[in-house]
């Protein structure tokens, strides 16, 4: 996961077209190996794992359910960057003298044609600004979407290996 607090990782393009599912596969199958071994080690009759597909999908579940947790941090923390950018950008425009109007003529029409220079040039900005934003949440929200749906199927898949385990160690009495 990226570290949010750290400035250098600025909101591009490029790095925000390259947040995924699982940011790192190899990471992804560590953990899920970890908690086999755990399992393994632990060899507690007591725990409500029963079995490896038990701990595969608890392993599962956890891991996005933490990636849920980090694409809110990574979403806020880009909203709040771009957010920074565009002030950042508007208090540049209003300071700005635009090279390009034309400065003859008396001091209030100058001030005027400024003004509407800056208000074009912010207004312009905002529009960039609210697509950057809106494109943030589409992005983080599909892939927060794939994660939920992902959880859901490791539950689903937990309890079809339960009723497994139940069905293997119920005595029949009948």
């Amino acid at each position: 996961m990226k570290n949010c607090s750290n400035n250098s990782d600025k909101f591009t393009t490029e790095t925000f077209f390259k947040t995924e599912l699982i940011p790192d596969k190899k990471d992804y199958g560590e953990q899920m190996i970890d908690a086999r071994l755990r399992w393994v080690c632990g060899n507690d009759p007591y725990s409500l794992l029963k079995n490896i597909g038990m701990v595969d999908c608890q392993s599962e579940i956890d891991f996005f359910v933490s990636r849920l947790q980090q694409l809110e941090q990574e979403r806020e923390f880009y909203i709040h960057q771009r957010k920074s950018l565009f002030n950042q950008e508007e208090q540049e425009i209003q300071k700005a003298e635009p090279s390009e109007i034309n400065m003859v003529g008396p001091a209030n029409i100058v001030q005027e044609r400024i003004k509407q220079w800056q208000e074009q040039k912010i207004s312009k900005r905002e529009i960039i600004f609210q697509q950057e934003i809106e494109l943030i949440e589409q992005r983080y929200g599909n892939i927060k979407q794939q994660c939920e749906e992902r959880i859901k199927q490791a539950h689903a898949k937990y309890q079809t290996y339960f009723q497994i385990w139940q069905k293997e160690h119920t005595i029949d009495l009948g």
